[in-house]
Protein backbone atom coordinates (compact mmCIF):
# COMPACT_ATOMS: atom_id res chain seq x y z
CA UNK A 1 0.00 0.00 0.00
CA UNK A 2 1.32 3.45 -0.93
CA UNK A 3 2.53 5.69 1.83
CA UNK A 4 0.09 8.38 2.91
CA UNK A 5 1.18 11.95 2.24
CA UNK A 6 -0.55 12.97 5.47
CA UNK A 7 -2.15 11.10 8.33
CA UNK A 8 -3.73 12.78 11.37
CA UNK A 9 -5.20 10.83 14.27
CA UNK A 10 -7.34 12.08 17.17
CA UNK A 11 -6.18 15.69 16.82
CA UNK A 12 -7.36 18.03 19.56
CA UNK A 13 -6.43 21.66 20.15
CA UNK A 14 -7.91 24.56 22.07
CA UNK A 15 -7.14 28.15 22.99
CA UNK A 16 -7.83 29.82 26.34
CA UNK A 17 -9.65 26.73 27.50
CA UNK A 18 -11.98 26.70 24.47
CA UNK A 19 -11.73 23.58 22.25
CA UNK A 20 -11.23 24.39 18.56
CA UNK A 21 -10.60 20.96 17.03
CA UNK A 22 -12.06 17.82 18.60
CA UNK A 23 -10.69 14.36 17.80
CA UNK A 24 -10.00 15.05 14.13
CA UNK A 25 -9.04 12.04 12.02
CA UNK A 26 -7.89 12.90 8.53
CA UNK A 27 -5.65 11.42 5.84
CA UNK A 28 -4.44 12.43 2.39
CA UNK A 29 -3.07 10.09 -0.28
CA UNK A 30 -0.14 10.88 -2.52
CA UNK A 31 -1.50 12.80 -5.51
CA UNK A 32 -4.92 13.34 -3.93
CA UNK A 33 -6.85 16.62 -4.09
CA UNK A 34 -9.10 17.04 -1.05
CA UNK A 35 -11.63 19.85 -0.73
CA UNK A 36 -11.81 21.14 2.87
CA UNK A 37 -15.15 22.78 3.58
CA UNK A 38 -16.72 24.48 6.57
CA UNK A 39 -18.27 27.68 7.82
CA UNK A 40 -16.01 30.56 8.76
CA UNK A 41 -14.70 29.76 12.23
CA UNK A 42 -15.30 26.00 11.92
CA UNK A 43 -11.60 25.17 12.45
CA UNK A 44 -10.26 24.83 8.88
CA UNK A 45 -7.45 27.34 9.29
CA UNK A 46 -6.39 25.83 12.62
CA UNK A 47 -6.16 22.39 10.98
CA UNK A 48 -3.97 23.79 8.19
CA UNK A 49 -1.71 25.53 10.69
CA UNK A 50 -1.13 22.21 12.45
CA UNK A 51 -0.22 20.63 9.09
CA UNK A 52 2.16 23.56 8.45
CA UNK A 53 3.76 23.15 11.86
CA UNK A 54 2.66 26.60 13.04
CA UNK A 55 0.50 25.09 15.80
CA UNK A 56 1.16 21.98 17.88
CA UNK A 57 -1.86 19.80 18.59
CA UNK A 58 -2.77 19.46 22.25
CA UNK A 59 -3.13 15.73 21.67
CA UNK A 60 -3.12 13.25 18.81
CA UNK A 61 -0.61 12.24 16.16
CA UNK A 62 0.50 13.74 12.85
CA UNK A 63 2.44 11.86 10.18
CA UNK A 64 3.85 13.62 7.12
CA UNK A 65 5.23 11.37 4.38
CA UNK A 66 5.46 8.57 6.92
CA UNK A 67 7.38 10.58 9.51
CA UNK A 68 5.72 10.91 12.91
CA UNK A 69 5.85 14.53 14.00
CA UNK A 70 6.72 15.20 17.60
CA UNK A 71 6.69 18.64 19.17
CA UNK A 72 10.47 18.56 19.35
CA UNK A 73 10.82 17.75 15.65
CA UNK A 74 9.82 21.02 14.08
CA UNK A 75 11.74 21.24 10.82
CA UNK A 76 12.35 18.82 8.02
CA UNK A 77 8.94 17.16 7.84
CA UNK A 78 7.17 20.52 7.55
CA UNK A 79 9.60 21.68 4.84
CA UNK A 80 7.64 19.65 2.30
CA UNK A 81 4.39 21.54 3.07
CA UNK A 82 3.61 24.71 1.12
CA UNK A 83 0.82 27.18 1.93
CA UNK A 84 -0.88 29.42 -0.62
CA UNK A 85 -2.81 32.01 1.36
CA UNK A 86 -6.05 33.78 0.47
CA UNK A 87 -4.24 37.03 1.31
CA UNK A 88 -1.20 36.73 -0.97
CA UNK A 89 2.26 36.87 0.62
CA UNK A 90 4.15 38.37 -2.31
CA UNK A 91 6.32 41.50 -2.13
CA UNK A 92 4.89 44.09 -4.56
CA UNK A 93 8.12 45.96 -5.32
CA UNK A 94 10.03 42.79 -6.22
CA UNK A 95 9.89 41.00 -9.57
CA UNK A 96 8.13 37.71 -10.25
CA UNK A 97 11.50 35.93 -10.36
CA UNK A 98 12.70 37.49 -7.10
CA UNK A 99 9.47 36.49 -5.33
CA UNK A 100 9.56 32.93 -6.62
CA UNK A 101 13.08 32.28 -5.30
CA UNK A 102 12.93 34.50 -2.21
CA UNK A 103 14.74 32.66 0.63
CA UNK A 104 15.28 29.78 -1.78
CA UNK A 105 17.84 31.32 -4.13
CA UNK A 106 19.98 29.15 -6.41
CA UNK A 107 23.57 29.97 -5.53
CA UNK A 108 27.07 29.24 -6.82
CA UNK A 109 29.81 30.03 -4.31
CA UNK A 110 27.44 32.24 -2.26
CA UNK A 111 26.41 34.23 -5.36
CA UNK A 112 22.86 34.08 -6.73
CA UNK A 113 22.78 32.29 -10.08
CA UNK A 114 20.06 34.38 -11.70
CA UNK A 115 20.51 32.71 -15.10
CA UNK A 116 19.70 29.27 -13.67
CA UNK A 117 16.76 30.75 -11.75
CA UNK A 118 15.45 32.29 -14.98
CA UNK A 119 15.76 28.99 -16.86
CA UNK A 120 14.01 27.06 -14.11
CA UNK A 121 11.15 29.58 -13.78
CA UNK A 122 10.59 29.95 -17.54
CA UNK A 123 10.66 26.16 -18.03
CA UNK A 124 8.10 25.71 -15.25
CA UNK A 125 5.77 28.37 -16.66
CA UNK A 126 5.95 26.93 -20.17
CA UNK A 127 5.11 23.50 -18.79
CA UNK A 128 1.98 24.81 -17.06
CA UNK A 129 0.99 27.30 -19.78
CA UNK A 130 1.53 30.34 -17.54
CA UNK A 131 2.09 33.55 -19.51
CA UNK A 132 3.79 35.90 -17.03
CA UNK A 133 6.99 37.90 -17.63
CA UNK A 134 9.43 36.86 -14.91
CA UNK A 135 11.00 40.34 -14.66
CA UNK A 136 7.67 42.14 -14.17
CA UNK A 137 7.09 43.62 -10.73
CA UNK A 138 4.36 41.94 -8.69
CA UNK A 139 2.55 45.26 -8.18
CA UNK A 140 1.86 45.41 -11.93
CA UNK A 141 0.18 41.98 -12.10
CA UNK A 142 -3.51 41.16 -11.92
CA UNK A 143 -5.05 38.94 -9.22
CA UNK A 144 -4.95 35.78 -11.34
CA UNK A 145 -1.27 36.16 -12.22
CA UNK A 146 -0.36 36.85 -8.59
CA UNK A 147 -2.12 33.63 -7.62
CA UNK A 148 -0.15 31.71 -10.25
CA UNK A 149 3.13 33.19 -8.95
CA UNK A 150 2.25 31.97 -5.44
CA UNK A 151 1.75 28.44 -6.80
CA UNK A 152 4.99 28.59 -8.81
CA UNK A 153 6.80 29.70 -5.67
CA UNK A 154 5.52 26.72 -3.68
CA UNK A 155 6.02 24.06 -6.35
CA UNK A 156 9.53 25.21 -7.31
CA UNK A 157 10.48 24.84 -3.65
CA UNK A 158 9.65 21.13 -4.21
CA UNK A 159 6.76 21.02 -1.78
CA UNK A 160 4.99 17.65 -1.72
CA UNK A 161 1.83 18.88 0.02
CA UNK A 162 0.14 22.13 -1.02
CA UNK A 163 -2.47 23.87 1.13
CA UNK A 164 -4.58 26.29 -0.93
CA UNK A 165 -6.83 28.80 0.84
CA UNK A 166 -9.51 30.22 -1.51
CA UNK A 167 -7.25 30.09 -4.60
CA UNK A 168 -10.03 31.13 -7.01
CA UNK A 169 -11.71 33.83 -4.88
CA UNK A 170 -10.29 36.64 -7.00
CA UNK A 171 -10.39 34.83 -10.36
CA UNK A 172 -12.99 34.86 -13.13
CA UNK A 173 -14.33 31.59 -14.59
CA UNK A 174 -11.69 31.29 -17.31
CA UNK A 175 -8.83 32.00 -14.89
CA UNK A 176 -10.25 29.53 -12.35
CA UNK A 177 -10.47 26.83 -15.03
CA UNK A 178 -6.80 27.42 -15.86
CA UNK A 179 -5.84 27.12 -12.21
CA UNK A 180 -7.68 23.81 -11.87
CA UNK A 181 -5.95 22.46 -14.98
CA UNK A 182 -2.71 23.24 -13.19
CA UNK A 183 -3.97 21.52 -10.01
CA UNK A 184 -4.80 18.43 -12.05
CA UNK A 185 -1.30 18.35 -13.54
CA UNK A 186 0.32 18.74 -10.11
CA UNK A 187 -1.81 15.86 -8.85
CA UNK A 188 -0.56 13.63 -11.70
CA UNK A 189 2.99 14.41 -10.59
CA UNK A 190 2.27 13.09 -7.10
CA UNK A 191 1.71 16.38 -5.29
CA UNK A 192 -1.06 16.20 -2.69
CA UNK A 193 -3.37 19.19 -2.29
CA UNK A 194 -5.81 20.37 0.35
CA UNK A 195 -8.03 23.04 -1.12
CA UNK A 196 -10.31 25.39 0.83
CA UNK A 197 -13.02 27.22 -1.09
CA UNK A 198 -16.53 28.45 -0.40
CA UNK A 199 -17.43 27.68 -4.04
CA UNK A 200 -18.94 24.27 -3.34
CA UNK A 201 -19.47 23.36 -7.00
CA UNK A 202 -15.72 23.79 -7.58
CA UNK A 203 -15.12 21.20 -4.86
CA UNK A 204 -17.47 18.72 -6.52
CA UNK A 205 -15.97 19.34 -9.95
CA UNK A 206 -12.25 19.26 -9.09
CA UNK A 207 -11.55 17.28 -5.90
CA UNK A 208 -11.04 13.56 -5.33
CA UNK A 209 -12.40 13.73 -1.79
CA UNK A 210 -14.30 16.11 0.46
CA UNK A 211 -13.81 16.81 4.17
CA UNK A 212 -16.24 18.97 6.16
CA UNK A 213 -15.54 20.52 9.55
CA UNK A 214 -18.33 21.94 11.73
CA UNK A 215 -17.59 23.50 15.11
CA UNK A 216 -14.26 21.69 15.33
CA UNK A 217 -15.66 18.25 14.45
CA UNK A 218 -15.14 16.47 11.13
CA UNK A 219 -18.71 15.71 10.07
CA UNK A 220 -17.91 14.31 6.63
CA UNK A 221 -14.87 12.77 4.92
CA UNK A 222 -15.75 10.91 1.74
CA UNK A 223 -14.76 10.33 -1.86
CA UNK A 224 -16.36 13.04 -4.00
CA UNK A 225 -18.31 10.51 -6.04
CA UNK A 226 -20.27 9.62 -2.90
CA UNK A 227 -21.13 13.24 -1.94
CA UNK A 228 -23.90 15.56 -3.15
CA UNK A 229 -24.20 19.32 -2.77
CA UNK A 230 -26.98 18.85 -0.21
CA UNK A 231 -24.85 16.46 1.84
CA UNK A 232 -22.07 19.03 1.96
CA UNK A 233 -24.38 21.83 3.08
CA UNK A 234 -26.01 19.66 5.74
CA UNK A 235 -22.60 18.59 7.05
CA UNK A 236 -21.52 22.26 7.17
CA UNK A 237 -24.60 23.73 8.81
CA UNK A 238 -26.04 20.85 10.80
CA UNK A 239 -29.41 21.74 12.31
CA UNK A 240 -28.95 25.48 11.81
CA UNK A 241 -32.01 26.94 10.18
CA UNK A 242 -30.31 29.08 7.54
CA UNK A 243 -32.58 29.66 4.57
CA UNK A 244 -30.10 29.75 1.70
CA UNK A 245 -32.77 30.61 -0.85
CA UNK A 246 -34.99 33.05 1.03
CA UNK A 247 -37.41 35.14 -1.00
CA UNK A 248 -36.13 38.61 -1.82
CA UNK A 249 -38.61 41.36 -1.02
CA UNK A 250 -40.21 43.02 -4.02
CA UNK A 251 -40.40 46.72 -3.21
CA UNK A 252 -42.48 49.28 -5.11
CA UNK A 253 -39.93 51.62 -6.66
CA UNK A 254 -40.93 55.27 -7.04
CA UNK A 255 -38.86 56.68 -9.87
CA UNK A 256 -39.78 60.35 -9.55
CA UNK A 257 -36.38 61.28 -8.06
CA UNK A 258 -33.27 59.10 -7.78
CA UNK A 259 -31.60 58.81 -4.39
CA UNK A 260 -28.22 58.78 -6.21
CA UNK A 261 -27.43 59.97 -9.71
CA UNK A 262 -24.10 60.11 -11.53
CA UNK A 263 -24.04 62.35 -14.62
CA UNK A 264 -21.16 61.90 -17.03
CA UNK A 265 -18.54 61.12 -14.39
CA UNK A 266 -14.92 60.81 -15.55
CA UNK A 267 -11.79 60.05 -13.50
CA UNK A 268 -8.18 59.29 -14.42
CA UNK A 269 -9.24 55.64 -14.81
CA UNK A 270 -12.81 56.09 -16.15
CA UNK A 271 -12.26 57.88 -19.45
CA UNK A 272 -15.65 57.41 -21.09
CA UNK A 273 -18.34 59.45 -19.24
CA UNK A 274 -20.58 57.23 -17.10
CA UNK A 275 -24.15 58.04 -16.10
CA UNK A 276 -26.57 56.04 -13.96
CA UNK A 277 -29.41 56.48 -11.44
CA UNK A 278 -30.39 54.47 -8.36
CA UNK A 279 -33.74 54.79 -6.56
CA UNK A 280 -34.84 54.17 -2.99
CA UNK A 281 -35.63 50.48 -2.42
CA UNK A 282 -33.39 49.21 -5.22
CA UNK A 283 -30.48 46.80 -5.27
CA UNK A 284 -28.76 47.52 -8.58
CA UNK A 285 -26.11 45.12 -9.83
CA UNK A 286 -22.88 45.93 -11.64
CA UNK A 287 -22.07 42.88 -13.76
CA UNK A 288 -18.86 42.38 -15.68
CA UNK A 289 -15.65 40.39 -15.91
CA UNK A 290 -12.62 41.12 -13.73
CA UNK A 291 -11.19 44.50 -14.68
CA UNK A 292 -14.51 45.76 -16.08
CA UNK A 293 -14.31 48.88 -13.93
CA UNK A 294 -16.71 48.27 -11.05
CA UNK A 295 -14.16 49.17 -8.37
CA UNK A 296 -13.32 52.36 -10.26
CA UNK A 297 -17.00 53.37 -10.20
CA UNK A 298 -17.21 52.76 -6.46
CA UNK A 299 -14.06 54.81 -5.85
CA UNK A 300 -15.38 57.68 -7.94
CA UNK A 301 -18.77 57.84 -6.17
CA UNK A 302 -17.16 57.48 -2.73
CA UNK A 303 -14.73 60.32 -3.34
CA UNK A 304 -11.56 58.22 -3.39
CA UNK A 305 -10.77 59.13 -7.01
CA UNK A 306 -11.15 62.76 -8.05
CA UNK A 307 -13.79 63.55 -10.67
CA UNK A 308 -12.16 65.05 -13.75
CA UNK A 309 -15.62 65.72 -15.18
CA UNK A 310 -19.24 65.00 -14.34
CA UNK A 311 -21.47 65.51 -11.34
CA UNK A 312 -23.08 63.53 -8.53
CA UNK A 313 -26.59 64.28 -7.27
CA UNK A 314 -28.23 63.15 -4.03
CA UNK A 315 -32.05 63.47 -3.98
CA UNK A 316 -31.83 65.67 -7.06
CA UNK A 317 -29.32 68.10 -5.53
CA UNK A 318 -25.80 68.44 -6.87
CA UNK A 319 -23.38 67.25 -4.18
CA UNK A 320 -19.66 67.83 -4.06
CA UNK A 321 -17.90 64.63 -3.00
CA UNK A 322 -14.17 65.22 -2.84
CA UNK A 323 -13.36 62.68 -0.11
CA UNK A 324 -14.72 59.66 1.73
CA UNK A 325 -15.76 62.00 4.56
CA UNK A 326 -17.89 63.99 2.09
CA UNK A 327 -19.49 60.76 0.87
CA UNK A 328 -20.35 59.56 4.39
CA UNK A 329 -21.79 62.99 5.20
CA UNK A 330 -23.94 62.73 2.06
CA UNK A 331 -25.26 59.33 3.19
CA UNK A 332 -23.05 57.08 1.03
CA UNK A 333 -20.86 54.29 2.44
CA UNK A 334 -18.51 51.88 0.66
CA UNK A 335 -18.07 48.20 1.58
CA UNK A 336 -14.65 47.73 -0.09
CA UNK A 337 -13.35 44.77 -2.05
CA UNK A 338 -10.68 43.87 0.52
CA UNK A 339 -11.97 43.89 4.09
CA UNK A 340 -8.57 43.29 5.70
CA UNK A 341 -6.68 46.03 3.88
CA UNK A 342 -9.41 48.57 3.16
CA UNK A 343 -12.30 47.95 5.52
CA UNK A 344 -10.86 47.06 8.91
CA UNK A 345 -8.14 47.69 11.43
CA UNK A 346 -7.67 44.03 12.34
CA UNK A 347 -5.28 44.75 15.22
CA UNK A 348 -8.04 46.69 17.02
CA UNK A 349 -11.28 45.61 18.68
CA UNK A 350 -14.74 45.17 17.21
CA UNK A 351 -15.83 48.21 19.23
CA UNK A 352 -13.00 50.37 17.89
CA UNK A 353 -13.79 49.43 14.28
CA UNK A 354 -17.55 49.99 14.44
CA UNK A 355 -17.24 53.22 16.45
CA UNK A 356 -14.75 55.02 14.21
CA UNK A 357 -17.23 56.33 11.60
CA UNK A 358 -19.70 57.77 14.15
CA UNK A 359 -17.25 58.85 16.87
CA UNK A 360 -18.03 62.55 16.36
CA UNK A 361 -21.71 61.90 17.01
CA UNK A 362 -21.02 60.61 20.52
CA UNK A 363 -18.40 63.25 21.38
CA UNK A 364 -19.33 66.38 23.31
CA UNK A 365 -16.85 68.99 24.54
CA UNK A 366 -13.98 66.66 23.55
CA UNK A 367 -15.41 63.88 25.74
CA UNK A 368 -16.58 60.58 24.25
CA UNK A 369 -19.77 59.06 25.65
CA UNK A 370 -18.28 55.57 26.00
CA UNK A 371 -21.48 53.98 27.32
CA UNK A 372 -23.50 55.25 24.38
CA UNK A 373 -20.83 54.00 21.99
CA UNK A 374 -20.77 50.58 23.66
CA UNK A 375 -24.57 50.32 23.53
CA UNK A 376 -24.59 51.10 19.80
CA UNK A 377 -21.81 48.58 19.13
CA UNK A 378 -23.54 45.85 21.17
CA UNK A 379 -26.76 46.52 19.27
CA UNK A 380 -25.02 45.96 15.93
CA UNK A 381 -23.21 42.87 17.20
CA UNK A 382 -26.64 41.42 18.02
CA UNK A 383 -28.34 42.63 14.85
CA UNK A 384 -25.56 41.32 12.63
CA UNK A 385 -25.13 38.09 14.60
CA UNK A 386 -21.39 38.72 14.93
CA UNK A 387 -20.00 35.72 16.78
CA UNK A 388 -17.53 36.87 19.40
CA UNK A 389 -16.90 36.74 23.13
CA UNK A 390 -17.33 40.49 23.55
CA UNK A 391 -17.12 43.86 21.80
CA UNK A 392 -13.47 44.01 22.93
CA UNK A 393 -12.34 41.00 20.88
CA UNK A 394 -9.70 41.87 18.29
CA UNK A 395 -11.06 41.76 14.75
CA UNK A 396 -8.18 39.53 13.63
CA UNK A 397 -9.48 36.81 15.97
CA UNK A 398 -12.79 36.60 14.07
CA UNK A 399 -13.59 34.36 11.11
CA UNK A 400 -13.78 35.91 7.64
CA UNK A 401 -17.58 35.98 7.66
CA UNK A 402 -17.72 37.74 11.01
CA UNK A 403 -15.04 40.21 9.92
CA UNK A 404 -17.20 41.08 6.93
CA UNK A 405 -20.20 41.62 9.21
CA UNK A 406 -18.10 44.11 11.21
CA UNK A 407 -17.38 46.00 7.96
CA UNK A 408 -21.11 46.15 7.18
CA UNK A 409 -21.95 47.12 10.78
CA UNK A 410 -19.46 50.02 10.47
CA UNK A 411 -21.33 51.17 7.39
CA UNK A 412 -24.85 50.82 8.84
CA UNK A 413 -23.83 52.61 12.05
CA UNK A 414 -23.34 55.82 10.01
CA UNK A 415 -27.01 55.76 8.97
CA UNK A 416 -26.35 55.60 5.21
CA UNK A 417 -28.98 55.90 2.50
CA UNK A 418 -26.79 54.35 -0.21
CA UNK A 419 -24.48 51.35 0.19
CA UNK A 420 -21.78 50.68 -2.37
CA UNK A 421 -20.95 46.98 -2.02
CA UNK A 422 -17.87 45.68 -3.86
CA UNK A 423 -17.96 41.86 -3.63
CA UNK A 424 -19.40 41.85 -0.07
CA UNK A 425 -19.45 38.04 0.25
CA UNK A 426 -15.87 37.46 -0.94
CA UNK A 427 -14.37 34.58 1.05
CA UNK A 428 -17.33 33.86 3.33
CA UNK A 429 -19.26 30.62 3.76
CA UNK A 430 -22.78 29.87 2.52
CA UNK A 431 -24.38 30.57 5.89
CA UNK A 432 -22.70 33.98 6.23
CA UNK A 433 -23.63 34.79 2.62
CA UNK A 434 -27.29 34.16 3.38
CA UNK A 435 -27.11 36.39 6.46
CA UNK A 436 -25.43 39.21 4.52
CA UNK A 437 -28.06 38.98 1.77
CA UNK A 438 -30.84 39.26 4.35
CA UNK A 439 -29.17 42.39 5.75
CA UNK A 440 -29.09 43.89 2.25
CA UNK A 441 -32.74 42.96 1.70
CA UNK A 442 -33.77 44.65 4.96
CA UNK A 443 -31.76 47.78 4.12
CA UNK A 444 -33.62 47.96 0.80
CA UNK A 445 -37.01 47.48 2.52
CA UNK A 446 -36.14 50.33 4.91
CA UNK A 447 -35.79 52.69 1.95
CA UNK A 448 -32.07 52.43 1.30
CA UNK A 449 -30.45 51.80 -2.07
CA UNK A 450 -27.57 49.47 -2.92
CA UNK A 451 -25.09 49.45 -5.80
CA UNK A 452 -23.91 45.84 -5.73
CA UNK A 453 -21.05 44.02 -7.45
CA UNK A 454 -20.05 40.38 -7.07
CA UNK A 455 -17.62 38.02 -8.74
CA UNK A 456 -20.40 35.41 -8.56
CA UNK A 457 -23.03 35.83 -11.28
CA UNK A 458 -25.53 33.86 -9.20
CA UNK A 459 -25.45 36.49 -6.46
CA UNK A 460 -26.17 39.31 -8.87
CA UNK A 461 -29.21 37.77 -10.52
CA UNK A 462 -30.59 36.50 -7.19
CA UNK A 463 -30.33 39.85 -5.39
CA UNK A 464 -30.57 42.66 -7.95
CA UNK A 465 -33.82 43.96 -9.43
CA UNK A 466 -31.86 45.84 -12.09
CA UNK A 467 -28.48 44.91 -13.56
CA UNK A 468 -26.10 47.25 -15.38
CA UNK A 469 -23.58 45.61 -17.73
CA UNK A 470 -20.04 46.95 -17.48
CA UNK A 471 -17.27 46.34 -20.02
CA UNK A 472 -13.91 48.10 -20.25
CA UNK A 473 -15.13 50.74 -17.77
CA UNK A 474 -18.15 51.53 -19.94
CA UNK A 475 -21.82 50.86 -19.20
CA UNK A 476 -23.01 48.93 -22.23
CA UNK A 477 -26.49 47.79 -21.27
CA UNK A 478 -29.13 47.31 -18.60
CA UNK A 479 -31.35 44.34 -17.69
CA UNK A 480 -34.59 44.39 -15.71
CA UNK A 481 -34.90 41.61 -13.13
CA UNK A 482 -37.73 42.86 -10.91
CA UNK A 483 -38.94 39.37 -9.93
CA UNK A 484 -35.34 38.10 -9.40
CA UNK A 485 -36.17 35.29 -11.86
CA UNK A 486 -36.29 36.94 -15.29
CA UNK A 487 -32.53 37.06 -15.84
CA UNK A 488 -30.94 33.62 -15.79
CA UNK A 489 -27.30 32.95 -14.97
CA UNK A 490 -26.72 31.77 -18.54
CA UNK A 491 -28.10 34.98 -20.01
CA UNK A 492 -26.11 37.18 -17.63
CA UNK A 493 -22.92 35.21 -18.34
CA UNK A 494 -23.49 35.75 -22.07
CA UNK A 495 -24.20 39.48 -21.63
CA UNK A 496 -20.92 40.22 -19.84
CA UNK A 497 -18.67 38.49 -22.37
Amino acid sequence: MDQKALNMKDICIGFNGIPVLKNINFSLDTGEVCGLVGKNGAGKSTLLKIIQGLYHAGSGEVEILGQNIKESAHGEAFDCVGMIFQELSLIPEMTVLENIFLNNEIKNHSLINEKEEEQKAVSFMQKYDIDIHIHEKIKNLGSADKQMVEICKAVLKEKKILLMDEPTASLDDEQAAKLYRMVNQLKKEGISIILITHHLQEILDNCDSIAVIRDGVMTLHEKTENVSMQMMIEAMLGKEQVDLAFSRSIVQIHKDCPILEAKGIVTKLIRTPLSFRIFSGEVVGLAGLKGCGRTEIFRAVFGLDKLVAGEIYIDGKKTEIRSAADAVKAGIYLIPESRRFQGLSVEHSIKFNIEIPFLKKITKHLLIDDKKGSDIVDDYINKMNIKSNSRDDLVKSLSGGNQQKVVIAKALATGPRVLLMDDPTYGVDVGAKAEIMKIIDQFKKDGGAVLFASSEIEEINQNCSRIMILKNRKLTGELQNEDYLTITQDRLAAEIQ
